[in-house]
Formats: structure tokens, sequence, C-alpha cells
């Protein structure tokens, strides 16, 4: 933390950059690997994280320790309390849930590798009503 730093992360997952900062640019490389630009106005730029970037990020093997650490680095102030909890729950789901095709059926099986998950799926009527037998 610094503030020189160009990163300002809010509590909803939204990072502000300040695009006249020293270390502009790389920020914007390391945000590269795990958020989504959203806004690119002339002075600050506003990314945001998702699930789909913190798990593409897991997938590129840059795991959540190592994305809060870059942005604690990056930071001009202290990451709200919300967001590490946040992040590591989401990063968590990585890998929970695979579909696959198996023994050259035309189907796809819902694999849920996290106990309690298939519960959870089986609750949401739009989900239900696609499932079959559990095996």
């Amino acid at each position: 933390m610094s503030p020189a730093n160009p990163l300002i992360i809010q509590s909803d997952l939204t990072i502000l950059v300040e695009v006249d900062s020293p270390r502009y640019e790389e920020a914007r490389i390391c945000l590269g690997r795990f958020a989504e630009l959203e806004k690119m106005p002339e002075h600050i730029h506003t990314y945001r994280l998702t699930a789909l970037s913190v798990w593409n990020a897991n997938a590129s093997g840059f795991g959540v320790d190592e994305l809060l650490a870059s942005l604690e680095s990056l930071a001009k102030y202290p990451l709200p309390s919300a967001v590490a909890p946040l992040l590591r729950e989401t990063a968590s789901r990585f890998g929970a849930v695979r579909l696959v095709r198996t023994g050259g059926e035309e189907r796809l099986r819902l694999m849920v590798l996290r106990p309690g998950l298939a519960d959870e799926f089986a609750r949401l009527p739009d989900v239900a009503r696609h499932l079959g037998a559990r095996s």
C-alpha cells in the first residue's frame, strides 16, 4: 500500500485505476490476468473482478493468493475486509463442477466434486428439471 499506487479496490469488487500513476502500466498488465476492463475514461479506468475472471485466472495458474498479493502491492488503500473472503470463496469453487461426455454418449454428465453442491443444484428449479438420476 502506498499513496503513489494506482489501484483503489472497492468492496463490490470494482477496481479503479489511476492512469497518471507511475505504476499504471504495471497495474494494467497485472489486472489483465484476473479482471475485466469495464470503462476507460481519460483519468480513471474501471475494472471488475467477476467469478469468471477469477476462475480464468485459476485455470491459467494464477491462484487467489497471488491475485490478492498483486492487489495489495498495487493498492493505494487497504483492501476492504470483504474482498479477500469473497475472492477465496469464489476461487474455492473452481473445478467443483464439470460437464463431461462419458463413453461416447450424446449427452453430457454433470460431475459435482464438492460435497453438498449437488443438493444445492437439485433445489434450483431451473437446474433440477435437467438433472437425471444421481450416481
